[in-house]
């Protein structure tokens, strides 16, 4: 496999300058994610939340992780990646939609006696 040349000194303060306004983007978005935890928008707070994250994560593969100069082997494992942790997701839902939603019967706590140690009674 080829790799890519090295930037040339102007390619490389783009590519600093491009790094330092995702840097600032993540962070702006770190704040609208702690600002939202504070609004009672009850399950908008989940959605927003997990849209946030999403853009977050497409921020740090994209940028970050250099996804969008690498090759195309390196992309087809990011999107076998992908695919299973979205599966997994789908089964997960799949398991929790389909669970019988019968609570436990209640128990009274108990105080256990020591099996072995101080106090134990042989």
């Amino acid at each position: 496999m080829k790799d890519k040349p090295e930037p040339a000194p102007k390619d490389f303060a783009a590519a600093v300058r491009g790094l330092a306004a995702t840097w600032v983007a993540l962070i702006a978005l770190m704040l609208a994610s702690l600002g939202s935890a504070y609004l009672n928008l009850g399950v908008g707070n989940v959605v927003a939340g997990l849209v946030i994250a999403t853009i977050k994560t497409a921020l740090v593969v994209w940028f970050f992780m250099a996804l969008r100069r690498a090759s195309a082997m390196t992309r087809i494992a990011g999107a076998v990646g992908l695919a299973t942790l979205m599966l997994l997701m789908a089964l997960s839902f799949a398991d929790y939609a389909t669970r019988a939603r019968a609570p436990a019967q209640w128990q009274s706590p108990q105080q256990l006696a020591p099996a072995l140690g101080v106090g134990a009674q042989r």
